[in-house]
């Protein structure tokens, strides 16, 4: 009887172990899911109220359209920046500013000292190599040489770059953070269990703006 009781435990505890990373896979995408969400709602309301502006300058009618405060408080909170897409590997990510635990817990992390998106400069953009939060850029190694990547910016302007290069390199060379006049996006993840680093550097090929 005290077999079976004890047998029964053990099965309830390692039914619990194997499921706490499902949770917080789960978890994980439903959080990144909420804040896309939020994002583009954000982009979207932030549209209106450029073109209701627009029309107050031409003598037309304004209607008031503003970000809720549940989303700009969300949002500012947890310093969303844009939105990062990779259609052919399945990636659409939001970004984050900084790359401490909580922000690659919850998206793609942008280096603070490196371009923003869209500027003139290296943009550069980190996540995790799988976690227990998600996938993030677990396939980024399968990316092909001239496939595309998408970056939305908080005012819906949208920027394309393309694939130029991808190597490894060692987890201390800061030189991937190195700028230049070009408009540049570099991916980072980890690589090799962490001990190196997997770097995607990619140039700017078309510009979608809001006010166009």
């Amino acid at each position: 009887m005290k077999r079976k009781v004890i047998a029964g435990i053990l099965i309830v505890v390692g039914l619990a172990v194997m499921s706490v990373p499902l949770y917080f896979k789960i978890t994980g995408s439903q959080k990144n899911d909420e804040m896309i969400e939020r994002f583009e709602h954000m982009v979207e309301q932030e549209t209106v109220t450029e073109h209701e502006e627009e029309k107050e300058d031409c003598g037309q009618e304004e209607t008031e359209a503003t970000i809720s405060e549940e989303d700009a408080f969300t949002l500012a909170k947890e310093e969303v920046i844009g939105l990062i897409e990779i259609e052919t590997l399945d990636i659409k990510y939001a970004v984050m500013e900084g790359t401490g635990n909580l922000e690659l817990s919850c998206g793609i992390g942008h280096i603070t000292d490196t371009a923003g998106i869209g500027e003139n400069g290296n943009c550069v953009l980190a996540g995790h190599n799988g976690s227990r939060h998600g996938t993030f850029f677990t396939n980024l190694k399968t990316i092909q040489m001239g496939e595309v990547v998408k970056l939305t910016d908080k005012e819906g302007n949208v920027y394309f770059y393309e694939v130029e290069s991808m190597e490894v390199v060692g987890p201390y060379d800061n030189s991937v953070k190195d700028q230049g006049e070009e408009a540049k996006l570099t991916l980072i993840t980890c690589e090799n269990k962490g001990t190196m680093r997997l770097i995607v550097k990619c140039t700017m090929s078309e510009v979608l703006l809001t006010h166009e």
